[in-house]
């Protein structure tokens, strides 16, 4: 959080801040020294929409201000500028100023009032004085020596650590927990650091093979994607295999440390003004909260956008292949047992939709931003019971061809549903009706749906069959037959069509047990 409570100016901890219209918080005093003079009768320039509010960071600290580029017209800076990059001015504020967000380079003319025109973070302040004391408390800790991790009470202070164990020890809990016998007595005891940050500088001893502890890791190997040893390839192991120096694989993926560096940035950033938010609520301050608790919310929203627009997508070169194998927990979700029930409520799910998909009205309501089929998935599991649940067609235009069905929970997202063989799906425009799984579809039913359509799902786990209605009637004969495992309910559209869920319904009336 710290970077939260600390000035885009002067880069110290915020004294007197003040909040400026874009959300923002300078220093009073700094805000005095990024004030500059306008030309009278015209309006400061204002950043362009759309870009980030952390682009300085991105910035090769050179001046945020220039003639050319400001539009300000001329002004005479001096030549200092603040420990962040951000070039200060002259204290003296002429008639005709204007301000400039340090972060957002929002600009905004000051009125007569000046500064005193801003509002007084009253909570940030509060929260920057209760910060440096609570780091007082614990700068002095940090400079104590290393205690005892074995002790149960005020550990005292360690006299040895064991190399191998990586444990640190006082004298009676090394003699009664790690004796210099037996086993134990080939590890190494040395003594503690004196400080624990000495010994995170020590160096890394090197990586050694698991089949030859003696080995350090020297190649790669490109078919195995795992480090191998001199030994290793002189037995033979990758004779056949594509093997390159660990070196060279090395800097050729260091986009991958480049990309880590970027996330854990932007983590930083959006973790920072987390901690700074629950702070704010955590203060008894009702009219300093309604002062600032508009611009929070528009910071977090902000926030939000960056990270559900994917701006954070890694990029990782096409030959580095970063997987992970999800088959063992996939095997044991199958294996459980979800809503029995025959009326169930459940909405859609917007940490399982693509990317592209958008929800609102209580997750109940679905769109999608792009011209392909996208595929979005319930919040409810069914492994047993009968089932049923309708979607009302809100919106369809130019022959979109939706999708209706269920899923498994790793179903393909980036495709209509039915295409792969974890969907089942029956997919309509305004005239007929396929149905469809793993690709292969038939012409089931004349008649398809228009705006103000119903489609109904009906999941039948105990005859093991899955059925369509439009508008309460059922829809051709049952499409799928001997279902077995856990179906998730499931939807594909493109920007052409929305639709609404609707759930907790009885099961239709023609339907037989």
């Amino acid at each position: 959080m710290e970077e939260e409570l600390k000035c885009p100016v002067c880069g110290s901890f915020y004294k007197e801040p003040i909040l400026l219209p874009c959300s923002h918080n300078v220093c009073l005093a700094c805000a005095w020294n990024i004030t500059v003079q306008t030309p009278e009768g015209e309006t400061p320039v204002q950043r362009a929409s759309g870009s980030s509010d952390y682009d300085y960071l991105e910035m090769d600290k050179m001046s945020l201000y220039s003639e050319t580029d400001s539009g300000y017209g001329s002004y005479t800076p001096c030549q200092l500028k603040s420990p962040n990059g951000v070039r200060v001015f002259p204290p003296n504020i002429p008639r005709h100023c204007s301000l400039t967000c340090p972060l957002c380079h929002r600009s905004v003319s000051l009125d007569e009032r000046g500064l005193r025109g801003f509002a007084r973070n009253r909570l940030l302040e509060a929260i920057v004085s209760k910060y440096q004391q609570t780091r007082g408390i614990a700068g002095s800790a940090s400079s104590s020596a290393v205690k005892c991790q074995l002790c149960d009470r005020n550990p005292l202070d360690a006299t040895v650590m064991c190399e191998q164990c990586d444990v640190f020890y006082c004298n009676a809990c090394q003699q009664r927990c790690h004796p210099s016998r037996g086993p134990l007595a080939k590890h190494r005891l040395v003594p503690p650091p004196k400080r624990a940050e000495n010994r995170r500088r020590s160096a890394r001893k090197p990586a050694t093979c698991a089949d030859h502890e003696a080995q350090n890791f020297s190649a790669y190997c490109c078919t195995c994607k795992s480090p191998t040893c001199t030994k290793c390839l002189e037995e033979g192991k990758h004779n056949q295999h594509d093997v390159k120096p660990l070196a060279v694989m090395w800097k050729q993926h260091k986009v991958v440390r480049d990309q880590i560096t970027h996330c854990t940035m932007k983590l930083r950033q959006t973790t920072g003004m987390m901690e700074y938010c629950l702070e704010v609520l955590k203060e008894n301050d009702p009219s300093g909260f309604l002062q600032i608790s508009d611009a929070l919310i528009k910071r977090v929203s902000s926030s939000q956008d960056q990270w559900v627009k994917g701006a954070l997508e890694p990029k990782v070169a096409p030959e580095f292949d970063l997987s992970l194998n999800t088959d063992a927990l996939l095997q044991t979700i199958l294996q459980l047992d979800f809503c029995q029930g025959k009326v169930a409520w459940f909405t859609f799910d917007p940490t399982s939709a693509h990317r592209d998909i958008v929800l609102t009205n209580e997750n109940q309501t679905v769109t999608c931003s792009s011209y392909d089929d996208r595929v979005v998935l319930g919040t409810a599991a069914f492994s047993k019971g009968v089932h049923y649940w309708e979607v009302t067609i809100d919106r369809y235009d130019n022959h979109p061809d939706p999708a209706f069905g269920v899923a498994r929970i790793n179903t393909m997202k980036d495709m209509m549903l039915g295409k792969d063989d974890k969907a089942w799906a029956m997919y309509v425009d305004n005239n007929r009706s396929w149905f469809m799984h793993n690709n292969s579809h038939t012409n089931r039913a004349e008649g398809g749906i228009s705006k103000g359509a119903t489609v109904g799902v009906l999941l039948d786990l105990v005859k093991r069959t899955l059925t369509f209605y439009i508008n309460k009637e059922q829809h051709g004969p049952t499409a799928f037959e001997n279902l077995d495992g856990v179906f998730v309910p499931a939807v594909s559209l493109n920007r052409n069509v929305q639709v609404t869920l609707l759930t907790g319904l009885e099961l239709p009336k023609n339907f037989k047990q």
